[in-house]
């Protein structure tokens, strides 16, 4: 008796694991079926770049806020020191993530914010280490190193996932928009912040193309964490 009650809880168990296997499955193909049945956001930005200064729309991030596409969690995402620049310059990340800065350079580096809600402060860390942050509240959060002060990142933090950075070729694309009427958000480091609205409907595609116009954009001087100039320096070693 007990290896035959023994036998029938192995059965059971087996059971419920194909059931929790085929639920998964399922679940799995209705997502996928969701997202082609989605609509599509595309199109071109354009660029009108400063005068005597070549500019392109690269780094251009186009977003539905909100609204998410994707099922799959994203990678771990981070912002790299290396050649005394922030590499990437302009990231996107989810309301919530954690962001890496490691520092790949020889020299010391100090990643800072002081953007609202999204202010942090790594302090001083050398090569080969890494230091997080985590980022809370939605908008462009603005990173800059307090040593040197041509060191400039831009983290983009929304609700949900449905974005698209844009390349140096100005085109576009998020796929798997759900069908409804949507808010979407389009950001440059020149020309700011825009938002348009537009009916999604399955199966069809929206385009929004954009020229932006950055001829009169002056690069803005920042001050250090402390909300001081930089002081004047012609060594890497005096600022620290």
């Amino acid at each position: 008796m007990a290896q035959e009650a023994t036998a029938a809880s192995k059965v059971r168990a087996m059971v419920r694991a194909a059931l929790h296997f085929a639920g998964a499955i399922f679940a799995a193909l209705a997502a996928g079926e969701a997202r082609a049945a989605g609509s599509e956001l595309s199109g071109t930005i354009e660029l009108i770049p400063p005068a005597g200064r070549p500019a392109g729309p690269a780094g251009t991030v186009v977003w539905l806020p909100d609204v998410r596409v994707s099922a799959a969690p994203a990678a771990a995402p981070e912002v790299a020191s290396q050649g005394k620049r922030f590499e990437p310059r302009v990231l996107v990340v989810t309301r919530g993530t954690t962001v890496a800065f490691p520092n790949a350079d020889r020299v010391y580096h100090n990643a800072f914010s002081l953007s609202p809600g999204n202010t942090f402060d790594l302090g001083l860390y050398h090569r080969g280490t890494s230091r997080s942050a985590t980022f809370e509240a939605p908008g462009v959060v603005r990173v800059y190193c307090n040593i040197h002060p041509d060191m400039a990142a831009f983290v983009v933090v929304i609700e949900g996932d449905a974005y698209a950075i844009v390349g140096s070729d100005g085109a576009y694309r998020i796929a798997g928009v759900p069908p409804g009427r949507h808010a979407v958000k389009l950001w440059n480091e020149m020309t700011g912040e825009q938002t348009a609205s537009y009916d999604f409907v399955a199966g069809k595609a929206v385009r929004w193309d954009v020229t932006l116009d950055a001829s009169r954009y002056r690069p803005p001087v920042h001050k250090n964490k402390h909300g001081r100039p930089y002081p004047p320096a012609t060594q890497d070693d005096d600022r620290y």
